[in-house]
């Protein structure tokens, strides 16, 4: 330890710092270059492999090992209502424009109830959704869990069941995926018939809306029609008269023809009372007449009405024609009144029957299930391909966000 000390002490600074210096040259650097390129160049295949290679790997093994072929059946219908036919005026044009708008709001409706858990609800009154969607042979990202809910049913039915509106056909688009064509035709088929159901429902119900209130309208006008000529007959089984009005013609021509006698007897009596005296039997028999009729013309003027004749009051003892008259008159109104306002009802119903069937719509389906013989899905493929593109495409710009970072750095 000694001995070694002094050669120790003995070393300049200069030195020691000398040594630790290496300088490297060209050679030596191209070394290394390399040596740092090779390792970039294996470290980007190797990334390749792992986010390119492995995943199309496994992608291409579920597709071609894995993967179930999903039956495809498309189905096109339409609303419609038997009442649109091409408006010949302005109120036909409103009218057309209205039933279109109808008619979309109820193709709207309809894709709505497809999307809906009302429409899962009844397919699985009528069919076993469960059994057709969680067998064991179906791959697990297509397989329906056996245990699941209806939430879960609704989600999945939104996968293998798609509706397409077309706004300027209004035409409809349905397709059903089923792991078999039995099951894709059954689903579609059922879809269909719970559609039309619905259809035939709501147009009904606006049929029945629109009619209930017109046929309400013609029910009160009849009541009131009913009891009106209730009214009439009891007043004429009181009075004794089946019309006062006619009544009072005749009364009047009854009048007329007494008032016409009187005054051809009083010019009868005028004319002999120059030539007979009034003790003559002639005389006295005018005279007598005069007065009987004086008497009737009395008792017939008093049926008409009361008054005064000849400064005395006569005063009838029972209704007379005038206030029977009166009386009739405002029930005729009346029953006038109310016989018009039961004809205008009873047009207004008809009117509203008409709009009730011209607002009626129906499900015309005009491509209809059929049985498959060919699976659609799932595309191998283009599945496939479109995944190495995909993937590829991420690779590439994380290797390259990689090279730009370390360019940066450098």
């Amino acid at each position: 330890m000694s001995a070694d000390a002094p050669s120790l002490e003995a070393a300049s600074p200069k030195d020691m710092s000398a040594q630790k210096i290496h300088v490297l040259n060209a050679g030596e650097i191209n070394r290394r270059s390399h040596r740092a390129q090779r390792f970039r160049r294996l470290l980007t295949i190797l990334s390749f492999v792992l986010f390119v290679i492995l995943p199309t790997g496994v992608v291409t093994y579920y597709y071609l090992a894995v993967a179930v072929d999903r039956y495809v059946v498309e189905s096109k219908f339409a609303i419609k209502s038997p009442g649109a036919s091409a408006p010949t005026d302005l109120l036909g044009i409103v009218s057309s424009v209205s039933t279109a708008s109808s008619t979309i709001s109820d193709s709207y409706m309809i894709v709505d109830f497809i999307e809906s858990r009302d429409l899962v609800d009844q397919l699985e009154a009528r069919l076993d959704l469960r059994a057709m969607y969680s067998q064991e042979t179906i791959d697990p990202l297509m397989r329906l869990e056996a245990d699941s809910t209806k939430e879960d049913v609704v989600k999945y039915l939104a996968r293998v069941i798609s509706i397409y509106f077309d706004t300027s056909s209004q035409i409809m688009t349905l397709q059903v995926q089923a792991f078999s064509p039995e099951d894709a035709q059954r689903i579609s088929a059922a879809i269909l018939d719970i559609c039309d159901e619905l259809v035939n429902t709501i147009s009904e119900r606006a049929r029945q809306d629109t009619m209930r209130s017109a046929e309400g309208e013609v029910a009160r006008v009849e009541l009131q029609l009913a009891a009106h000529r209730e009214k009439i007959a009891a007043f004429r089984q009181s009075q004794q008269e089946v019309d006062p009005t006619a009544a009072a013609g005749q009364q009047i021509q009854l009048l007329g023809n007494l008032e016409g006698k009187m005054a051809a007897t009083r010019a009868q009596l005028g004319a002999l009372a120059g030539v007979l005296d009034d003790e003559s039997p002639s005389v006295k028999s005018l005279k007598r007449q005069i007065a009987a009729m004086g008497q009737e013309l009395e008792s017939q003027r008093a049926k008409m009405g009361s008054g005064t004749q000849n400064g005395g009051a006569t005063q009838g003892t029972g209704p007379t024609l005038t206030s029977q008259i009166g009386v009739y008159e405002d029930l005729v109104v009346d029953l006038d009144f109310l016989q018009r306002a039961y004809f205008t009802a009873l047009a207004s119903r008809e009117a509203a029957r008409i709009e009730a069937d011209r607002m009626q719509r129906y499900l015309a389906a005009f491509v209809q299930p059929s049985l498959p013989e060919k699976s659609l899905y799932p595309k191998r493929t283009s599945n496939i391909l479109i995944f190495i593109a995909f993937a590829t495409m991420l690779w590439s710009i994380g290797v390259m966000l990689v090279y730009v970072v370390r360019e940066h750095s450098s």
